[in-house]
């Protein structure tokens, strides 16, 4: 993907780097022009509906068009939501704006790292995954981030290690970053949601369901098994292909390894979180914090 140059002014603000892109966007390390601060800017680049031509966003091709133009227009609104939110576990967002045929999301600068970096960095020197008593003290962080943007009927539809920001310092201080999937609660799935699938639930797969707080359960549920096993489950299409095959569902299996690893609380909450079908799972990050185990 075609990223801004390093030295680009857009905006209030002036490009320094890279640090990141993806199939929905490209985020960059910037500084206001006139205040000197850094901020990380999002912009809003789907790879399958557009491209940069000459300095301008611009769709694919006419067919594209429209739902560029609605996906675009999404963005912006749930960027906006998000400049309603004031949460210790949330980035903060300061501004969103339109430029080059785009929009673009600015946030706080933070140092630290991504929660799944902190795992693989573990991994890589330790040959061993996270353990309950180190994820407990993650997890209060990020149940008190999704709490509130739930209570506000947003769903986040993005968690994973990669989304969950580790502040530096003595504290363990998480933050839920990169918000580009945001949604209304109760709507679909559009085949244009940004998600990652290996977290996703069926209801992002499918669109027959409708989104909800136990959407982001489902992806922090996965996320879980993950961390505590070394092992990605299979995607809630692959788990729902075995199961229509008459198979029990892949992720049973990991479940049954993890009671070996840990406490049998965390494995029931951990079912009752990553359940294929939505009206079977636990409808809410409350819930799901309230049947794990007292947090270490």
């Amino acid at each position: 993907m075609s990223a801004l140059a390093a030295g680009c002014s857009i905006h209030r603000y002036l490009i320094e780097q890279v640090l990141g892109s993806g199939a929905f966007g490209i985020v960059y390390l910037a500084q206001h022009k006139s205040l000197g601060y850094q901020v990380v800017i999002k912009e809003y680049l789907p790879q399958a509906l557009a491209a940069r031509v000459n300095g301008e966003v611009m769709p694919l091709n006419a067919t594209v068009t429209e739902v560029y133009q609605q996906s675009l227009q999404r963005f912006a609104l749930e960027c906006e939501t998000l400049l309603t939110l004031n949460h210790d576990n949330i980035v903060y967002v300061y501004d969103c704006f339109y430029a080059s045929g785009t929009a673009y999301m600015v946030m706080h600068f933070e140092t630290g790292s991504t929660l799944w970096q902190s795992y693989v960095g573990q991994v890589q020197q330790q040959q061993r995954p996270f353990n309950w008593q180190q994820l407990a003290k993650v997890l209060p962080g990020v149940f008190a981030g999704l709490h509130y943007m739930h209570q506000r009927q947003i769903v986040h539809r993005d968690i994973k290690p990669g989304n969950i920001f580790l502040r530096a310092g003595a504290v363990v201080h998480p933050l839920l970053i990169d918000f580009g999937a945001v949604k209304q609660a109760g709507g679909y799935a559009s085949q244009y949601a940004q998600n990652t699938p290996a977290y996703s639930a069926l209801e992002q797969e499918y669109g027959i369901y409708p989104i909800g707080p136990w959407t982001d359960v489902h992806a922090l549920g996965v996320m879980i098994i993950e961390l505590l096993t070394m092992q990605r489950p299979d995607t809630a299409y692959q788990r729902q292909q075995a199961v229509t095959a008459g198979l029990d569902d892949p992720i049973s299996q990991q479940l049954r390894y993890l009671a070996t690893l840990t406490d049998a609380g965390v494995v029931h909450a951990l079912y009752g979180a990553t359940r294929l079908d939505p009206a079977q799972r636990i409808q809410s990050i409350y819930d799901f914090k309230a049947a794990l185990p007292a947090f270490a």
